[in-house]
Parts: C-alpha cells; structure tokens; sequence
C-alpha cells in the first residue's frame, strides 16, 4: 500500500537529533514540507535543514522550548503564516534526568515533567487550532513503554509518559469532533543520545525481546510514516507499542 504524504505540512518537536531527526529525513523523503523545532541544538537542526533542501526537500527550522508559552506561540505564528495549515503534528522532544525517588531532586522532577508532558500539552493546545480551523489534522504523541510499566529510577520519565498516554485518550475525545485525530505511540528500545552509552538498558531490553532490538528505529520512523497518511484515518485515542518485549 502507497504512502502519500507529498505537500503534507509536518511539524516534529526534538527533531535536530534522534528518533525526530531520521523522522524529519523520512518525511522529507515522501515530498512533505518539514518543520524542525529545536530548543538548543541549533546548528544540528540547521544542518538537518541544509541536508534536506539540498535534495530537494522543503524544510525550515523553529527554534522552540516546548515548555515555554511564548515560543509555542511563536512556533504556532510561524507554521500558521508559512504554510496557513498543518496536517500532522509530532510531538516527540523529551529528556531524560535519571535518579532514585530518594535522591531525585525536585528539579530533576519537574524538568522531565515540564519537558515531556507540558510540552505536548502547549504544543497540542496551541497547534491543534490550526486543525480546528481547517476540520482535520493528526497529532502523534511519542510515549514510551515506561508509561505503562513503570521503570525503577526514572519515576519522572515514567510518570510524564503515563500522562503523555492520559492526555492522548483524553484529547481524542475533545477533537475528534473536528476531524482531529490523537494517538501515541510506545516505541522498544532505541538507541538515542538519550540512552547511547546505557549499556544497562540496551542489555536489559535485548534479554526481553524475543526479536532483534535492531528494528526498532525503523519499525517506529515506518509505523509513523503510515500514520501520518490517509491510510489511517479512522483511529484515535490509541496506544500503540512497538516492541516484542516478553516481560
């Protein structure tokens, strides 16, 4: 089944590196127009961007904290007046600041959160009323697993994934009157710059998998390639786990 994603207005949170920068590559491949949002990495974002529309592609580059009011607003601004539409919204910027509950600090808590779960919530907030405004749109939210297990020492990671989850559920609800769908997806274990140099982790998700973690990159950047398009338009409020983890 063909994938027709050309002249798709894409914006990706956290895509100057990691899972957003090969999802931006992968969109830009199917002839959408590509928005790069970043906080910090400006220069990988700008060579992301160079990298695209160097082959032809249609890429700008926002530099945006997804916590912060104000950039989302400009980041809504921008796409709004660059494009006047947005057909999917991935929010997909999220950190991790790993400790024990005994030894995490407020801040180390409330940065993840803010982060991973006010981010989404700003970004879909503010976005989504260009959807609105036109009757259609998808909103993709990157969860993770740990959402639903949990994850000794990463309380916080765990717990703005979990909300990422409740937020999906509950704006599928509010938009879907608007021709708006929301979902999240749960990827396996990929390797990162969050997670690069956890061994740990990478051993730990091997041993539970009855398949080869190698995949999980592309299975995730496919499925999310698929979702994006008109193949998949009557879904929402799904959780979707990429994985083959066993326990």
């Amino acid at each position: 089944m063909l994938v027709d994603l050309s002249s798709k207005v894409i914006v990706i949170t956290g895509s100057s590196r990691g899972i957003g920068k090969e999802l931006a590559l992968a969109f830009s491949q199917e002839n959408s127009n590509v928005v790069i949002v970043c906080k910090n990495c400006l220069t990988s974002a700008n060579l992301l961007c160079e990298e695209i529309n160097s082959r032809n592609g249609n890429s700008i580059v926002v530099q945006a904290n997804v916590e912060n009011k104000n950039d989302v607003l400009q980041l809504y601004k921008m796409v709004s007046n660059t494009y006047g539409r947005l057909d999917v919204l991935i929010n997909n910027a999220g950190i991790c600041d790993d400790n024990m509950l005994n030894l995490m600090s407020l801040k180390q808590w409330e940065s993840v959160i803010n982060t991973n779960l006010t981010g989404t919530f700003l970004c879909s907030k503010y976005l989504s009323r260009i959807m609105i405004r036109q009757g259609y749109g998808k909103i993709i939210n990157i969860a993770s697993l740990k959402g639903q297990t949990g994850s000794e020492g990463q309380v916080n990671y765990s717990a703005s994934k979990a909300g990422v989850i409740g937020l999906t559920k509950s704006l599928a609800i509010e938009l879907g009157r608007f021709g708006i769908s929301v979902n999240a997806v749960c990827p396996g274990f990929i390797v990162t710059d969050l997670n690069r140099h956890d061994k740990e982790k990478a051993e730990i998700a091997n041993n539970n998998s009855v398949m080869n973690i190698g995949y999980s990159l592309s299975d995730t950047v496919k499925f999310i390639l698929y979702m994006a398009s008109e193949n998949l338009m009557g879904t929402s409020g799904q959780v979707f786990n990429l994985d083959s983890r066993i326990r």
